[in-house]
């Protein structure tokens, strides 16, 4: 954390008015238009800058990250420095809105820092069943992290927090290296509950957990959808749907993923939560798009259909890229979802955007001949808070989708 008297950054009044409206950046191109120009070459990854209006109120302050181009934004009281009781401060609001919400507890899982809507821009902060996992949106944010950690581990009292750097944009793949910033090291797995079902994490080993904390809220909605019912899982990841369909009572429970390893952890998650394996529990190792041609071909037919894919994988004879690939999986899995039936359409990603998403709804609607009537859609949970500046935080979309003949 800076002990120094940053250096000053006047703003115009549209920018001024957008950092206090709680926008997360400012792109550097922007710095050459502001009332008194700055050149971004005199400027230091991690450096904080004090952002004022044009009258030299204090708006907030600022980190320069030029790896990402931008400075990050964090609107503060014009008496505020940019120290420890800064942070403090508003760690200690975000701890209270999730303790008013019900998730703080030994087992839970939640997110503690959901970046400008916690009123700081460019970190993630999740709590696994008491170890903590900070993220950072660049190597320039990644700077001032241990005096975070430090404010986290004294309000929380954590077991262990450790750090990664979480590059905006493209998701790393594999084992991603972390800090230990607090405590002692977190295992290698160990168990979240959500409501009734526990469910195993990793967080020393690559980006994504194993479990989409974002996406609790949709878990929730989908649970009166399926007892009884046949569900085909699709991109099916750890297998949290088909551990809520097994919860649930559904009558048969298909989930399809092309990566082994993820397979075999939806079974151990399975055996975490005492529930035998048994012939209406399918596991199918197959490309997502092949899976449902043949399903087709074979007149298979299911009463409910979860679509949850990534943005996009490279594995060699796998590739999926949502942007161009989505609106025909909707198709098939039209095709094989029964009258009646519901489709789960989700998308977690920055690049789906609303309408597009909506639109290849429609097309495949339309190439299908089913009339498709949205009966929810659910979104971000409330520990997941956003500013209304900046509805491009709003990553998550989801319809619930009844298909008519």
């Amino acid at each position: 954390m800076t002990t120094t008297e940053p250096t000053s950054l006047t703003l115009n009044e549209l920018w001024a008015s957008r950092v206090r409206g709680g926008i997360p950046s400012i792109g550097l191109a922007e710095l050459a238009s502001l009332p008194i120009p700055i050149d971004v070459a005199t400027m230091t990854p991690g450096e904080v800058v004090s952002l004022r209006a044009e009258n030299f109120d204090s708006v907030g302050f600022g980190i320069v990250d030029p790896e990402s181009e931008v400075i990050w934004c964090y609107p503060a009281d014009p008496e505020e420095s940019f120290d420890e009781r800064f942070f403090r401060k508003r760690v200690r609001q975000a701890l209270a809105l999730r303790k008013r919400l019900g998730l703080v507890g030994d087992e839970s899982g939640y997110r503690l820092i959901h970046g400008e809507g916690d009123h700081l821009a460019g970190y993630q902060v999740d709590v696994y069943a008491q170890h903590v996992v900070i993220y950072s949106l660049s190597a320039a944010l990644d700077s001032h992290v241990p005096g975070w950690a430090e404010v986290i581990g004294s309000e929380l009292q954590p077991l262990s927090i450790i750090s990664k750097v979480r590059p905006a944009g493209e998701v790393p793949t594999g084992k991603v290296p972390f800090r230990l910033e607090y405590g002692v090291e977190p295992p290698a797995t160990l168990s979240v509950r959500e409501d009734d079902l526990l469910y195993e994490v990793h967080l020393t080993g690559g980006i994504n957990t194993g479990l989409f904390l974002d996406m609790r809220q949709v878990r929730r909605s989908l649970r009166p959808w399926l007892r009884g019912k046949s569900v085909l899982n699709l991109f099916s990841y750890t297998g949290s749907f088909s551990m809520l369909a097994v919860r649930e009572g559904a009558k048969s429970i298909t989930s399809v993923d092309f990566a082994q390893g993820v397979l075999e952890w939806t079974k151990a998650n399975l055996a975490l939560n005492e529930i035998p394996l048994s012939k209406n529990i399918r596991f199918d190792r197959d490309d997502v798009l092949e899976y449902v041609k043949v399903a087709r071909r074979h007149d298979k037919m299911f009463d409910v259909v979860i679509l949850d894919p990534p943005a996009k994988t490279t594995v060699p004879n796998k590739r999926w890229f949502m942007k161009s690939d989505y609106g025909r999986l909707i198709a098939h899995a039209l095709k094989i979802l029964s009258p009646g039936g519901l489709l789960v359409v989700a998308a977690s990603s920055a690049v789906a955007k609303p309408e597009k998403l909506e639109s290849q709804i429609r097309e495949a609607g339309k190439e299908t001949l089913r009339r498709l009537r949205l009966v929810d859609s659910p979104g971000l949970p409330s520990d997941f808070p956003t500013q209304m500046i900046h509805p491009a935080a709003r990553h998550l979309k989801c319809l619930f989708l009844l298909a008519d003949d």
